[in-house]
C-alpha cells in the first residue's frame, strides 16, 4: 500500500540507461580475455560493479543533491534487474530476497572497498580481493592491466558533464 505513495525517482530513466551503458561495457571481450576477469556470474557481476563504483564515485565528486538522488535510482536499476535476473535463472519466490540481500552486501562491501583503496591510492589489492576473488591463481600483470584500465575509465568519466550523465549519456572510453 506504501508503494503507491512512492515519489518516482526522477532519474529513473537515465539510472536504466547507464545502467544499459554498464552491462554493455562490462560485456566487452577485453575484460575476460585481456584483463583475465573470470568469465563467471560472479566476475560478470563483479566487473558490472566495478563499473557502477566508477560511476557512482564520479556523480559524489559533484557534491549536488541530484547526483545522490541519481545514485540511488542507478542503485535501484541495478537491483531491480538483478531481481528479475534471479527470477529468470529459476530461483524461486522464497530465495530470491536472501540472493538479493548477499548481492546488496557483496555491493556495499565492494563500494567501500573500492573508496578506500582509491583514496589510500592501493586499488590493485581491491581489485584482486573483490574482481579476481573467485580465482584460486591471478595474474598480477593482468591485475595492473585492469588497475590501469579502471583508472582510466574513470579519468574519462570526469570529462564529461554531470548534466550528461544524468541525462543518462555516459561513455567509459
Amino acid at each position: 500500500m506504501l508503494a503507491l505513495f512512492k515519489k518516482k525517482n526522477p532519474y529513473a530513466k537515465a539510472a536504466h540507461e547507464v545502467y544499459a551503458h554498464i552491462l554493455e561495457h562490462a560485456r566487452k571481450p577485453e575484460f575476460y580475455e585481456k584483463h583475465g576477469v573470470p568469465d563467471t556470474f560472479d566476475g560478470r557481476f563483479d566487473l558490472m560493479v566495478l563499473h557502477a563504483y566508477l560511476i557512482l564515485h564520479r556523480m559524489l565528486e559533484e557534491e549536488h543533491q541530484e547526483a545522490e538522488v541519481f545514485n540511488q535510482a542507478l542503485f535501484d536499476a541495478i537491483f531491480s534487474d538483478m531481481d528479475q535476473t534471479l527470477r529468470e535463472m529459476g530461483i524461486g519466490d522464497m530465495g530470491v530476497p536472501k540472493h538479493m540481500r548477499k548481492m546488496m552486501k557483496g555491493f556495499n562491501g565492494r563500494m567501500h572497498g573500492y573508496e578506500a583503496a582509491l583514496e589510500q591510492g592501493d586499488f590493485t589489492q581491491a581489485l584482486k580481493r573483490n574482481l579476481y576473488g573467485t580465482e584460486p591463481e591471478v595474474d598480477d600483470k593482468k591485475i595492473a592491466q585492469m588497475e590501469a584500465k579502471a583508472l582510466e575509465m574513470l579519468a574519462f568519466l570526469k570529462t564529461q558533464s554531470c548534466a550528461d550523465i544524468l541525462n543518462g549519456d555516459v561513455r567509459f572510453e
